[in-house]
């Protein structure tokens, strides 16, 4: 597998939706409406890449954590408060989400995976993709990662080919020898 493209995007976490969807309007001519924190830092990566991204590509999205607040306040509505959770809150609160927005913005029409990202995700991001990309199933991968702890990033890497090869540990080693689209919010 070849990279092809690549976005890393760091953001603090005062950095509002209003923020972080301003930054998406300079690649998308109409973001969606009523979206999470971490559907707005998938797309953020995702759409750095639409340039060269084709329709054939499946998406390969990894987090630690779904969004925190939808998910603090569909738990709350539901656990605590015992009511029935808000539609945007319930939607957003599949993990799959975030992958569905990023799909449907770039015209995605390959496999749509989630996985949540322990210490060896970028490994476990390229052996999925690799296995799609040898079987034929698609013409590129899209990688994604968001972290949020306090700040957040978001990394995403375009690959191309059916060449098998050892994964690289992390995103640094993936990207060496690229040029990377950086946004710093």
């Amino acid at each position: 597998m070849k990279v092809i493209a690549a976005s890393e995007i760091h953001g603090r976490a005062a950095t509002s939706d209003k923020q972080l969807k301003a930054a998406l309007s300079q690649w998308l001519d109409s973001p969606p409406r009523r979206i999470d924190r971490l559907i707005f830092q998938a797309l953020l990566g995702a759409a750095a890449l639409k340039a060269q991204v084709r329709s054939d590509c499946g998406l390969y999205l990894a987090s630690r954590h779904p969004a925190r607040p939808t998910m603090g306040a569909l738990l709350d509505a539901v656990c605590v408060q015992h009511k029935q959770p808000k539609p945007f809150e319930f939607v957003n609160s599949v993990s799959n989400a975030a992958g569905f927005h990023v799909a449907q913005q770039l015209g995605l029409e390959g496999p749509n995976l989630f996985i949540g990202a322990g210490p060896r995700v970028w490994p476990q991001l390229q052996t999925l993709a690799g296995l799609d990309l040898q079987d034929g199933l698609i013409g590129q991968a899209l990688l994604l990662l968001v972290e949020e702890s306090k700040d957040f990033r978001v990394q995403a890497v375009l690959l191309e080919g059916d060449e098998p090869g050892a994964p690289a540990a992390d995103f640094t080693a993936l990207t060496a020898g690229i040029e990377v689209r950086r946004l710093d919010l």
